[in-house]
């Protein structure tokens, strides 16, 4: 795996990407990214919660939108804050070595915000996640990202218990939305992807 050559097609396609040899390393800068005052949003994500980057952000201030620190029943206002916060924290399923980014959604408030809702991103990518080409990266997305997230949540579709995806139909599905992140778009103002050197997340 060329980490120099990732990074320079990620550049190349407008990405601000960033190399950090553990996840430590990543969080740090991640959270000195975000000058005081700024709200920050963010969707599920087992990467950002084993880095406790959330939860450092809130406690220096930071308005932080995300459902994982709020009851269940405040859920449905925090998704629709976190779209609309100064900056978006996430994870991806997988990239690629060409500088592609590829995720998997069931509602889709985590895509919707990094489509469209939200200026300033914040991708930060286990090394795990790094496939050689965009088909390995959607199988990857399906078959290794998908059915963990589906077992881990306890949803009642197929590749909970196999974990192969089936294309299902169930309505426990979390495969509804899949994106592909060719370049930022132009309503973007900072897309930043920060891969750490080690295994992280799903």
């Amino acid at each position: 795996m060329d980490i120099e050559k990732i990074l320079k097609n990620l550049k190349r396609r407008g990405f601000l990407p960033v190399y950090f040899e553990s996840g430590k390393k990543a969080a740090d800068y991640v959270c000195s990214l975000i000058p005081a005052g700024e709200s920050v949003g963010s969707g599920g994500s087992m990467t950002i919660a084993s880095l406790g980057i959330l939860e450092r952000l809130a406690e220096g201030g930071h308005k932080v939108y995300a459902h994982s620190l709020v009851p269940e029943s405040e859920r449905g206002d925090v998704y629709q804050k976190a779209g609309g916060a100064d900056w978006y924290i996430t994870s991806a399923n997988a990239v690629t070595e060409g500088g592609e980014i590829v995720n998997i959604d069931g509602a889709a408030n985590r895509v919707s915000a990094l489509c469209f809702g939200v200026k300033k991103i914040i991708y930060i990518i286990g090394v795990n996640k790094i496939t050689p080409a965009l088909g390995e990266a959607i199988d990857r997305a399906k078959n290794i990202a998908a059915p963990l997230n589906a077992k881990r949540l306890d949803k009642k579709t197929p590749c909970s218990v196999t974990g192969r995806c089936s294309d299902c139909n169930s309505p426990d599905c979390i495969c509804n939305v899949t994106t592909i992140t060719h370049h930022p778009t132009k309503y973007q103002t900072e897309v930043h992807v920060v891969i750490a050197g080690e295994n992280l997340g799903y």
